[in-house]
């Protein structure tokens, strides 16, 4: 009979334990996967040239208390499938860390000015966030239309 009993206190330990590492874990993800892109209407500058070449910041932060990876990928899509541009990055961020990502798209500036302001190109965000030994991890896709 004892052994039972301390069988389930190990078994209610484990999952005490399980569940403050999940909360964790996602209050971390959360945060950080939310400050990616929290600058509010981020105003992307081309400077032009041939290729046109346009650049993008990010300052992500992480205000949980997990370590997390960020990947940011970023593409100028057009006619629904055909990406004329894209770049990623990755960061690791430590517990209180921040750190910029910065991604630079080059897109010949024929095709630039061919697809700007047009409604066949779009903004294509993606964001993963993960945590606690890759164990909790989050992805989102975003797409904007509106073109160059």
């Amino acid at each position: 009979m004892k052994a039972s009993k301390f069988l389930g206190l190990v078994i209610a330990a484990v999952q005490l334990v399980g569940a403050a590492a999940l909360a964790l874990g996602v209050h971390t993800m959360i945060g950080v996967s939310g400050s990616a892109f929290s600058q509010g209407g981020q105003e992307i500058q081309p400077q032009m040239g041939d290729p046109v070449v346009i650049p993008l910041t990010l300052h992500p932060r992480n205000d949980g208390f997990l370590e997390a990876r960020l990947t940011v990928s970023l593409s100028l899509v057009v006619d629904g499938d055909n990406v004329l541009a894209t770049d990623s990055a990755t960061v690791t961020l430590p517990s209180g860390g921040s750190e910029p990502v910065e991604l630079e798209l080059s897109v010949p500036a024929i095709q630039f000015q061919q697809y700007l302001g047009s409604s066949d190109a779009s903004w294509v965000a993606a964001v993963q966030v993960t945590t606690l030994f890759d164990l909790i991890s989050f992805s989102n896709t975003m797409t904007v239309t509106g073109g160059a």
